[in-house]
């Protein structure tokens, strides 16, 4: 039913009351002017939108933007304050952790009981349990109760009742996440054909390479209110600009105290003239370590072509960072390393000026260093730079100043090579078959 409205979503909102502790919950009842003792919080202030079939929308935003609840509403789960919503067509909501579950219940009870909410009689979803226990691979557990599960086993059973009742619209929050990779990419495949076949599919998530893979439109939620809605490319590289800014990231120079360092007014004033359009990051603001003998004092991140901020980024891609190093003695072998590190905090990969034979002498004087390299083929998702100063003595290399994710970059592209777990791309192998006879 791709012409179809299926979900119509009209100046929604949701506001909770915030108390400081349970007794002024008791106080405002019993005060005899009826004093107020709780501050309003607007988790969604008139949400708007509507899909159709064959429609996938993903919902992106910091935690506490309002996503979950956006959904709770949309499933029954909290009543609006305000605004209203319509669903045609049978739904499935796949949200927090065995939400809907009994967990006294045993697992195959539970699938009776959640067919049952959705209109199926006993014997309908008799017929379809075999289904969802192959899919959720959960075993002899099926019959235990619930409350013994594990988070994966609760995604796994939730995720397979959700999508064998056979919805129009289908609503998923973050809870696939926990799932084991394998399992990720069978719910993902499931998505894929419930899309092909013009269902509507509402998915909330932090991984904004599925958005750009799975998603016909996207919506960024902020504090609530829609930040921005369109394309997926468009949403989640304005979110990644975002979340650089909202980590310090600006255009323009960080303001900085120059009192007792004149000079370096100066400097700032040539690095934003050399490049005006680049976001620059503050070490201040950012997690991060080191002795004070030699300092990142700011740094910023452009694409080396264009001289633009750079948030998506793929193969190919040329990235300059400009950072001004300072000493409090002059340091001969002093060096600088980049460190881009996966969501998980695993090392991707390592740039260092001692490696690469380029030594660096900082002293008194603040220097410029610029390092530019280009991007590898590595696997879609979010990965965070991280900065060092270095200092070689002694034969040891010592780290002066550690500034900590520093930056956030995003690989998303559509080849499917790109989405296949692990870290890196193999651009080319060569496949040839052989009869048997001839080995």
């Amino acid at each position: 039913m791709p012409d179809i409205i299926t979900l119509r979503v009209n100046n929604l909102s949701k506001t909770y009351k915030l108390y400081g502790s349970r007794y002024h919950v008791l106080g405002e009842l019993v005060h005899p002017l009826r004093k107020k003792y709780h501050t309003k919080f607007h988790a969604l202030k008139n949400i708007s939108f509507q899909l159709s079939g064959g429609e996938v929308l993903g919902i992106i935003g910091r935690n506490g933007s309002g996503k979950s609840t956006l959904l709770k509403i949309l499933a029954s789960v909290v009543t609006p304050t305000s605004g209203t919503f319509e669903i045609n067509g049978r739904f499935s909501a796949l949200l927090e952790l065995g939400g809907g579950f009994n967990k006294d219940m045993t697992g195959v009870e539970n699938v009776y009981f959640l067919g049952g909410i959705q209109g199926y009689s006993k014997g309908e979803m008799k017929e379809r349990l075999k289904e969802i226990l192959d899919f959720a691979e959960i075993g002899e557990y099926a019959w235990q109760p619930v409350k013994t599960y594990s988070s994966g086993m609760y995604v796994r059973l939730a995720f397979s009742v959700a999508i064998h009742i056979d919805p129009e619209i289908l609503i998923v929050d973050e809870a696939l996440a926990v799932g084991d990779l394998r399992f990720q990419q069978k719910c993902f495949r499931r998505i894929r054909e419930f899309k092909e076949a013009s269902k509507t599919i509402v998915i909330c998530t932090h991984n904004l390479g599925a958005v750009n893979q799975f998603c016909t439109r996207a919506m960024w939620l902020h504090r609530g209110e829609i930040k921005l809605e369109g394309t997926p490319k468009e949403v989640t590289n304005a979110y990644i600009a975002f979340m650089n800014s909202a980590n310090q990231l600006q255009k323009g120079l960080p303001e900085k105290d120059f009192s007792g360092v004149f000079a370096l007014s100066g400097i700032f004033s040539r690095l934003s003239e050399k490049y005006p359009d680049a976001q620059w990051v503050d070490p201040e603001k950012f997690d991060s370590s080191g002795n004070g003998r030699l300092q990142i004092l700011v740094a910023g991140m452009m694409d080396a072509l264009t001289g633009k901020p750079v948030g998506t980024v793929k193969k190919g891609t040329r990235v300059r960072i400009v950072v001004l190093l300072q000493a409090v003695s002059e340091i001969k072998n002093s060096g600088f390393e980049l460190l881009l590190n996966d969501r998980h905090g695993a090392l991707v990969f390592r740039i260092n000026s001692f490696h690469f034979r380029q030594l660096v002498q900082v002293g008194k004087e603040p220097v410029m260093l610029a390092v530019e390299f280009e991007f590898p083929a590595i696997a879609n998702g979010r990965y965070t730079l991280s900065m060092v100063a270095l200092c070689r003595e002694n034969q040891e290399t010592k780290a002066m100043h550690q500034v900590h994710d520093a930056f956030i970059l995003n690989v998303s592209e559509q080849d499917v090579r790109y989405s296949q777990g692990g870290m890196m791309v193999l651009e080319n192998a060569d496949f040839s078959v052989e009869q048997s006879s001839a080995v």
